[in-house]
């Protein structure tokens, strides 16, 4: 049979099973209405017998054959959907109301299918019709895959008295957990009790002039996340290749001199050092993809892909960096300048923070004004991310890295301090967060004791 003539998938057995077994017992509409909505019936008059319930209910009346009844005739349907005789059928359909979640979920998956149809069919159509480019088509189709793949009940408005069911299960969890860091630790201890980690859902900018360290950063945050903390971890370098990420990653964690090792000039005596960071890292859930001009779509496309991966042995993608946000090419081609594609970009990276339910942090450049003579220190500001105020605008956290050594050289007590300024958080506060900036290891770490000496020559291990 042509696909034209093919009725789509239903299962309206199971259709009138629901709603009998919600008209004999009260308690089956509860326990249904968590899977169903009126748009998962096939079948229209079906659709507007629930709809009818879901009003009784809405109202706290009783949900039985006659307030039914009544209900359709208030509202002019009762003819539509065969009159009370129907309402007996679906009654006589089943003997008991044990099985209605089981019902349920069969109306609810044949509705799954119908939309995945109505998906493919768009995709078809929009290619056909030369309706934007092939990755558009590409990432626009595989979004709305993955949106039904994590599907289990449709998103909407939620009732206050839902959410606070919701909301008080949350804290009375909070409360037992004791434990303020909620999401991706980075191993910053100020840090990760001010923001409680990398939290799902969130967009964290990361920003800093050039040379402040925010590439070594991140690969700080990375390597606590995947080796320290087991969570799977995507990295994105559209600047440094993926040899040269690893490298560096060990080398810190090592807390070995990046120069001496690519130099040949690494003592043999810590050669065990690298080894077994090395080993640690190999066995981490660590992914460096370090494809140079990738654009926002492919980033998307290939962490869904990554998560689906994941997904089917066990884990969960638990955070994505991507450094940096000036490199990336936008979605379209017919954005007008530079300014309106870094807002797409920054818009289509919180959708994917969103929609992959994971941290997405994305480095950014400040701009020059950072370092203008005119004002009265060097430390950046949210006004300097560049390019872009709809960076801000889109990022749940910005933190931006400051070393005020960077900038007086002389001063020997500066070059190892470093600042972490939260310039913004949507759900917390603001401010700075001391850190230590160790150079010849591209190390963050929490500050040193005063009474610590921090060693300095190839060989010696510095406490963190």
């Amino acid at each position: 049979m042509p696909a034209e003539q093919k009725l789509p998938p239903q299962a309206l057995d199971a259709e009138m099973a629901v709603l009998g077994s919600m008209l004999i017992e009260p308690d089956a509409l509860i326990k249904a209405t968590d899977i169903l909505k009126p748009e998962h019936f096939y079948k229209s008059a079906h659709k507007q017998i629930f709809s009818a319930m879901l009003a009784l209910s809405a109202r706290n009346q009783a949900v039985d054959l006659i307030t039914v009844t009544e209900e359709l005739k208030r509202t002019g349907l009762l003819a539509q959907v065969g009159a009370e005789r129907y309402l007996t059928e679906l009654m006589n359909k089943v003997s008991t109301a044990a099985h209605v979640e089981y019902y349920a979920n069969l109306v609810h998956d044949a509705a799954l299918v119908r939309e995945l149809i109505n998906v493919s069919t768009t995709t078809i159509e929009k290619c056909y019709n030369n309706e934007g480019e092939p990755s558009s088509l590409i990432d626009d189709a595989q979004a709305q895959l993955f949106a039904l793949s994590q599907k289990r009940e449709m998103k909407g408005f939620v009732s206050s008295k839902v959410l606070a069911e919701q909301v008080s299960e949350q804290i009375e969890k909070l409360i037992r957990d004791k434990n303020p860091v909620k999401g991706v630790p980075t191993g910053f201890t100020k840090f990760d009790l001010k923001t409680g980690g990398l939290r799902n859902d969130d967009l964290i900018v990361l920003a800093a002039r050039p040379s402040q360290g925010k590439t070594a950063m991140a690969l700080n945050i990375a390597y606590h996340a995947a080796v320290n903390a087991k969570i799977p971890v995507a990295i994105f370098s559209l600047e440094m290749g993926r040899h040269s990420i690893y490298q560096r990653m060990v080398c810190s964690a090592a807390q070995a001199e990046l120069h001496l090792v690519n130099s040949g000039m690494f003592k043999k005596e810590r050669w065990k050092d690298l080894a077994m960071e090395i080993e640690k890292l190999g066995q981490a859930s660590l992914y460096i993809d370090d494809t140079p001009a990738l654009s926002i779509t492919d980033i998307r496309v290939r962490s869904r892909r990554l998560a689906t991966e994941l997904a089917k042995e066990g884990k969960k993608l638990g955070l994505i960096i991507i450094d940096y946000m000036q490199l990336i090419r936008g979605a379209s081609k017919k954005t007008e300048n530079r300014q309106q594609e870094v807002s797409e970009i920054s818009r289509m990276l919180k959708e994917l923070a969103r929609n992959l339910h994971v941290p997405v942090m994305a480095l950014s450049q400040l701009n020059r004004r950072a370092e203008d003579k005119t004002r009265k220190d060097n430390r950046p500001q949210l006004s300097d991310l560049r390019e872009s105020g709809s960076i801000e605008q889109d990022a749940d956290v910005v933190a931006l890295i400051h070393r005020e050594g960077y900038y007086k050289r002389e001063d020997t007590n500066l070059q190892r301090q470093a600042t972490l300024i939260i310039a913004k958080q949507r759900n917390g506060p603001v401010g700075d967060v001391d850190l230590q900036w160790i150079s010849e290891y591209t190390l963050f770490t929490n500050p040193m004791p005063e009474n610590m000496n921090i060693p300095v020559e190839e060989g010696e291990v510095i406490p963190v």
